[in-house]
């Protein structure tokens, strides 16, 4: 067996477990999964257009609109013409939905760690972590160079 499908499919499962996580708080907070992307987006860095918007997350304007007027409506999100070309409207979050994040989905990050963290000795946890962090470094790197 090629054992490089194998931690594909390993990194797949890890992430579905930590998505199945974040989607069952979401759900308490009223999120629809879209509007999850939209906000993870922004999370990311902000603020962003609707352009940009639909250019990270593959979705047309009009979807992403209706998706943006609906956290607007929960005061998750709020739209900002740009001062130099009134054309432009930025997406920002707000501080409510920053509070949340920290509150709630940020603890859901802290907690599925934690799991991470006693699964392992101090020891392996450390290799897990330099190791991952050494992958993504590598893939990176090799993603730059080839744009």
């Amino acid at each position: 067996m090629d054992r490089s499908l194998d931690v594909t499919s390993l990194f797949k499962r890890l992430n579905k477990l930590r998505t199945t996580m974040m989607y069952a708080e979401m759900k308490t907070l009223g999120l629809t999964g879209p509007q999850m992307f939209v906000l993870r987006e922004l999370f990311l860095g902000q603020p962003k257009t609707i352009g940009d918007l639909s250019k990270a997350l593959e979705l047309s304007n009009s979807t992403l609109t209706g998706i943006i007027d609906r956290l607007e409506r929960d005061q998750l999100v709020e739209r900002k013409r740009d001062e130099k070309d009134r054309r432009v409207i930025w997406i920002y979050i707000t501080s409510l939905c920053e509070q949340l994040k920290k509150d709630r989905l940020d603890r859901v990050d802290a907690e599925f760690n934690e799991m991470l963290a006693q699964s392992f000795t101090p020891e392996q946890f450390a290799l897990v972590h330099d190791v991952l962090s050494k992958l993504i470094v590598h893939i990176e790197e090799r993603l730059e160079s080839t744009q």
